[in-house]
C-alpha cells in the first residue's frame, strides 16, 4: 500500500492507496503514530481506498483515539463500498465523515 502525506497549516492529510487490511494496517498505524504527534488535525483522504477490513477499522479507531484531544480524525472522499462497511459496523456513527 502507498500512503501519501500532505501537511498544510497544521492539518496533515493521510492518503492511503489500495486495501486497508491485516497486511497493510500496521504500516498505516506507524504513519498515524508518527504524524499525530505534530499534527493539529488528521484527515484521511479515502479516495483511493478500495477495501477496508476489521484491521483497517481498528487503525482508524486507534487514530481517532490518538487525536482525541485534538478533536479526532476526519474521513473525506469515502467511496460507497467503504462507506457501506463503515455503516454496517456503525463506525460512521463514531467517526467524522465528509
Amino acid at each position: 500500500m502507498e500512503i501519501g502525506i500532505e501537511k498544510k497549516d497544521g492539518v496533515t492529510t493521510i492518503s492511503p492507496k489500495g486495501n486497508i487490511d491485516y497486511v497493510t494496517a500496521p504500516e498505516l498505524d506507524e504513519v498515524v503514530e508518527r504524524e499525530s504527534a505534530s499534527a493539529a488535525s488528521l484527515v484521511f483522504d479515502m479516495t483511493h481506498v478500495s477495501y477496508i477490513s476489521s484491521a483497517g477499522l481498528r487503525s482508524l479507531l486507534n487514530a481517532d483515539e490518538l487525536m482525541e484531544e485534538k478533536n479526532g480524525i476526519k474521513l473525506v472522499n469515502v467511496n460507497k463500498e467503504v462507506k457501506a462497511v463503515l455503516d454496517m459496523t456503525n463506525f460512521s456513527g463514531l467517526l467524522k465523515i465528509e
